[in-house]
């Protein structure tokens, strides 16, 4: 099969013929169709965060169509439609039995980020307890961004922000994940703000039902942020870039016993301020892409009528390299998708 192959840090990656994986005892082997890059692949390839062992096959975003089946695996069969959930968990420690798997104490590796090569190929196989069925009308590009995106999405909002109906959000960061953030949390009926630093996100947030838009290299966000908001501030800021700059930003624009929930992340550091914290009652929590669950609740936003497609660029597998160049510069409107098979 093809296969988009990293084989040294800082390097291109490299299309090459590798063997079909086989699907052993409870696993399955699936075609890709569709596979979504974002920021992750960046960090891989910069040589920070994860580091797999090389030769490896990225790719942790994809859709497909059931190849084969192994052993023991009910409930799928060749040719469904169906998206994974990324994470291999035990199923078993505290956090999986908790609805926390990303944190699962024996963590056997991610989909295309560690240990598990992934779907910057023709083919990917994955535990079928891990894979779910991808509803017909659901595009496999629309379909590829749940693993990833839009599970990142639903993880911050449900579990991480203690988000309610009437809440006013602020949405740092408009790419793939911030989109999804927005979307989720309108559909969860909260007010929400978005800011970038790029107009032309803005404007293209502005068709998703917004409630006020921002520029983020404005020196008044906090100051426009508190006017929209009758003075108080947002209850929560899902911060989808990590940087010094908005972290720094998220934490001004919030209201007392607010919660800023941190998505993105880059190699800065931001120097916290207790009294700050400790006077107004501020929470800051991390957030890492999402469960099982997670990826049910993404499956039915994106299958939802309101969803409007966070998918604005699409690249075959030949041209992995000029996708991850689109995504380093952050000119793409929304996620870039990998078509592999569109047969």
């Amino acid at each position: 099969m093809r296969a988009a192959v990293l084989h040294k840090i800082g390097q291109p990656l490299v299309i090459d013929d590798l063997p079909m994986p086989e699907p052993g005892p409870g696993e399955v082997l699936v075609r890709t169709k569709a596979c979504g890059i974002c920021a992750t692949d960046l960090h891989i390839l910069a040589g920070w965060g994860y580091q797999p062992r090389l030769p490896f096959v990225m790719g942790h975003e994809p859709a497909g169509v059931v190849h084969a089946v192994g052993a023991c695996v009910t409930g799928f069969a060749p040719g469904d439609r169906v998206a994974p959930n990324i994470f291999y968990t035990c199923g078993n420690c505290r956090y999986c039995r908790t609805n926390r798997e990303t944190l699962c104490t024996n963590l056997g590796g991610i989909l295309g980020v560690l240990e598990h090569h992934g779907a910057y190929a023709d083919y990917f196989k994955v535990p079928a307890r891990q894979l779910f069925h991808l509803p017909a009308h659901v595009s496999f590009a629309d379909g590829a961004v749940i693993a990833d995106a839009v599970v990142c999405a639903m993880h911050a909002l449900k579990q991480r922000a203690r988000l309610y109906p009437g809440d006013w959000v602020l949405v740092i960061g408009l790419g793939g994940v911030g989109l999804s953030v927005l979307q989720a949390a309108r559909a969860a009926g909260a007010h929400v703000i978005a800011i970038d630093i790029s107009e032309v996100k803005v404007t293209q947030a502005r068709q998703m039902g917004v409630t006020a838009l921002l520029f983020a290299d404005s020196q008044e966000v906090a100051e426009q942020i508190r006017a929209t908001t009758g003075g108080e501030g947002v209850d929560v800021v899902f911060d989808c870039h990590g940087s010094e700059q908005t972290i720094a930003q998220g934490v001004k624009a919030l209201r007392k016993n607010g919660r800023l929930v941190i998505i993105g992340y880059t190699q800065e550091t931001w120097p916290l301020a207790p009294q700050w914290l400790s006077r107004f009652e501020l929470e800051i929590v991390g957030s890492r892409s999402g469960g099982r669950q997670d990826t049910v609740d993404a499956i039915d936003l994106v299958a939802g009528k309101q969803w409007q497609s966070i998918v604005s660029d699409f690249f075959p597998l030949e041209q992995i390299n000029d996708a991850l160049a689109l995504l380093k510069s952050g000119k793409a409107l929304g996620r870039i998708v990998i078509t592999v098979d569109e047969g």
